[in-house]
C-alpha cells in the first residue's frame, strides 16, 4: 500500500511538472538575416568625339545624346549599382566651344542620357579631365554631382579631398580609390591646386593608408578604378602588373582600369594573403575612334556576395561584349554577342561581319572561365 502510494505521489508529481513546463512559452528565436548581395557593373571610356557632337547637334542649337545610348541602356541598367569613365569635361568654358580630341569638352546634356543609361559613378581620374584647366575639371564636378552621380577622382577643395569615398549598395558599403596616371601636362598648364589637391595621382597614392581608411569607416569593400598603362595595347605593361598586385596586396577587392582604349585580360590576382578582381583595361564603351579593337568593350559584371562569416566575396563575374557602332547618322554601342545570329536593323554586311569578328576577338582575350553574357 504505501508502494502505491508513493508511485502515486511521483506520478502527480511529473505530470504537475509537464504542465508546467507547458505553460512556459517557448524561447524566442533570433530571425535570420539574410546575407546582403549586390550586382555591379562597369564600363570603361564614355568619351565624345567632334562626330559624336555633330550627330548630337539639334537643329535648335541643344545636343541629344540618348539616340548613341539607346541600344545599351537597358544593359547598362541591368544591376544594383554602375559605373564608368567620363573621358571629357562637362559645361562650356569660358566662350570656347565644344570640342572632341585632343581637348574635350561635352554639354551637360550628355549626363541626361548616362543618367537615363543607367550609370551611377562616374570616375573623374583620367588625362582628359584637366582639358579646361582647374577651372574646368571644378565645373565638371559641379555638373556631375548636380545630375545626382556618385563620383571620385577629382576635388575641388582640399576637404573633399580628404574625404572618404563611400556609397551604400544593399546595405552593402563600397569603398572607392580613383587615380590617374597622367594628365597630359595640363597640369603645369592649370592652377596650382592641381597638383595640391585637385587630382588624384597613382604615383601619390597611399594605398595601404587610403585602403585602411576606407575599412576603418566602414567599407565592406574596396574598389579601386586607376586611369593607367599605355594606350593601344590589349596586353598590361609589366608595371601595370605590378601596380595591381600592389593595390591587392594592400587590400583592394576589385580593379577597374581604363586608358588603353582597348580590352585587356580580366582574371583574380592573389598578394599577401588577399584576392583581388582585376580588370586591367574595360576598353571603350562609346567613341568615334578607327584602330582596330578600340571598337569593342566590355561590360564587366560581378556579385558582391556577404559570407556566413561575415565577409565578403566577388563572384558571378560575366562579361558582355559590345561593340561600337560608327554610322553616318548615328554611334551606337551595341551588345554584340546578342547580334551574333542577325544583325540589328540597319547594319551592312561588312560591319556585321567586324562586329562579329570583334566578338571572337574578346573571347580569345578573355579567360574561358568568365562567361560571355548576351546582354
Amino acid at each position: 500500500m504505501k508502494k502505491c502510494l508513493v508511485l502515486l505521489l511521483a506520478l502527480l508529481i511529473c505530470a504537475a511538472g509537464a504542465q508546467a513546463e507547458a505553460l512556459e512559452p517557448n524561447p524566442t528565436l533570433e530571425p535570420v538575416q539574410p546575407l546582403r548581395s549586390c550586382r555591379i557593373r562597369a564600363v570603361g571610356d564614355l568619351m565624345v568625339h567632334k562626330k559624336q557632337l555633330e550627330i548630337a547637334k539639334q537643329a535648335d542649337g541643344s545636343y541629344d545624346f540618348h539616340p548613341q545610348y539607346a541600344l545599351i541602356a537597358d544593359s547598362l541598367a541591368d544591376a544594383d549599382y554602375t559605373i564608368a569613365n567620363l573621358e571629357t569635361t562637362i559645361g562650356q568654358y569660358e566662350n570656347r566651344p565644344y570640342s572632341g580630341f585632343p581637348m574635350f569638352n561635352t554639354p551637360e546634356s550628355l549626363l541626361d542620357a548616362v543618367k537615363d543609361a543607367g550609370v551611377d559613378f562616374l570616375t573623374l581620374a583620367n588625362n582628359h579631365m584637366l582639358d579646361r584647366y582647374f577651372e574646368g575639371m571644378v565645373k565638371t564636378a559641379d555638373n556631375v554631382e548636380a545630375w545626382g552621380f556618385d563620383f571620385g577622382g577629382a576635388n575641388r577643395t582640399p576637404q573633399e579631398k580628404e574625404k572618404l569615398n563611400i556609397v551604400e549598395v544593399n546595405g552593402i558599403r563600397l569603398g572607392f580609390l580613383c587615380y590617374t596616371q597622367m594628365t597630359n601636362g595640363m597640369e603645369d598648364w592649370s592652377n596650382a591646386a592641381v597638383k595640391e589637391y585637385g587630382v588624384n595621382y597613382l604615383r601619390k597614392a597611399d594605398l595601404p593608408g587610403e585602403v585602411a581608411a576606407l575599412r576603418q569607416a566602414g567599407a565592406d569593400v574596396v574598389i579601386a578604378i586607376p586611369h593607367w598603362g599605355e594606350e593601344y595595347f590589349r596586353r598590361p605593361q609589366s608595371y601595370i602588373v605590378t601596380w595591381a598586385k600592389k593595390m591587392v596586396a594592400a587590400g583592394v577587392d576589385v580593379v577597374l582600369g581604363s586608358h588603353p582604349h582597348m580590352v585587356q585580360p580580366v582574371e583574380f590576382v592573389e598578394a599577401e594573403g588577399h584576392r583581388g578582381l582585376v580588370a586591367y583595361s574595360l576598353g571603350n564603351f562609346i567613341d568615334n575612334m578607327l584602330k582596330r579593337y578600340t571598337d569593342s568593350g566590355i561590360i564587366l559584371e560581378f556579385t558582391v556576395q556577404e559570407t556566413q562569416d561575415g565577409g565578403f566575396a566577388i563572384t558571378n563575374v560575366g562579361i558582355v561584349p559590345v561593340y561600337c557602332w560608327k554610322q553616318d547618322a548615328n554611334i551606337q554601342t551595341v551588345a554584340s554577342l546578342k547580334y551574333l545570329d542577325e544583325p540589328p536593323e540597319g547594319m551592312s554586311s561588312g560591319t556585321w561581319q567586324r562586329m562579329k569578328d570583334s566578338y571572337w576577338e574578346l573571347r580569345d582575350l578573355i579567360d574561358d572561365s568568365i562567361p560571355m553574357l548576351v546582354e
